[in-house]
């Protein structure tokens, strides 16, 4: 099992949950209707591709989701 540090840009970072283990790595659920929004909203216009990170924190042991290029291994 693989320690991690969530990214210090969440909710979760901020009341001191910043721990956890790495259950699974996923790709985000493609829609019909973030296609062409996501197109102008942003610069990388294929974010599908990116992984999610599934992490079950220590502090309060919920399983959170979280971009994986984001998350550091400890």
């Amino acid at each position: 099992m693989t320690r991690v540090q969530i990214p210090a840009y969440t909710d979760r970072w901020m009341m001191g949950d910043r721990y956890g283990v790495l259950v699974k790595v996923t790709r985000p659920r493609k829609s019909k209707s973030l296609g062409a929004r996501a197109a102008l909203l942003t610069t990388n216009r294929w974010e599908y591709n990116r992984e999610i990170a599934h992490v079950k924190l220590d502090k309060s042991g919920k399983t959170m989701r979280f971009v994986l290029d984001d998350c550091v291994e400890v």
